[in-house]
């Protein structure tokens, strides 16, 4: 059994901030959504390894180790348009019952906590990049896009909705973790 057991990483890093938008930088929303999530999670006891800032999500990805019973969460915000909406959630195309079940009920309490659109759980293949690598990693592996940070009614949602939506993970997190 490993000893950390829960992956929650901010999705994006230094040298790759991701989307920006509105005065917004993925990075940054997701990096303080990681850090209070992390500081919640050593507060319940709740073992975890998270991503660095300065590394790239390929030294991630090389320094983690989940297996099976352990959950992984790659959290982000999704860009388009500025009417488009709405949370989503990413799995591997092979995902587990467990997986679709986990992602499932994680997409539905956040959409509903922030009141957005619900984009529903999809298979990476239906991504712009059709792979996703991070999704391929043992155990529950669920990529979520909160919602757009180019509509700013969906970044007022996440913000007014942010410190429940850090417990809904939390608590997410601590259930779908069967390695306790």
């Amino acid at each position: 059994m490993a000893n950390e057991m829960s992956y929650p990483s901010a999705g994006h890093h230094d040298k790759d901030p991701g989307a920006v938008a509105n005065g917004f930088t993925e990075m940054k929303e997701m990096d303080r959504f990681r850090n209070k999530l992390i500081k919640r999670l050593e507060q319940k006891g709740h073992k975890y390894i998270t991503d660095q800032n300065h590394e790239t999500n390929s030294q991630y990805q090389s320094r983690i180790r989940p297996v099976k019973g352990d959950v992984l969460l790659d959290m982000h915000l999704d860009a388009a348009g500025p009417t488009a909406t709405g949370c989503g959630v990413f799995v591997h195309d092979n995902a587990s019952v467990e997986t679709l079940i986990a992602a499932q009920e994680l997409v539905d309490n956040c959409s509903k906590s922030m009141g957005i659109p619900n984009r529903g759980v999809r298979k990476e293949s239906q991504t712009a990049r059709g792979k996703i690598g991070i999704l391929s990693k043992g155990g529950i592996t669920v990529l979520i896009e909160f919602c757009f940070i180019t509509n700013t009614g969906d970044m007022k949602a996440f913000h007014d909705n942010e410190d429940c939506l850090v417990e809904i993970v939390l608590e997410w997190l601590i259930k779908w973790d069967k390695n306790k």
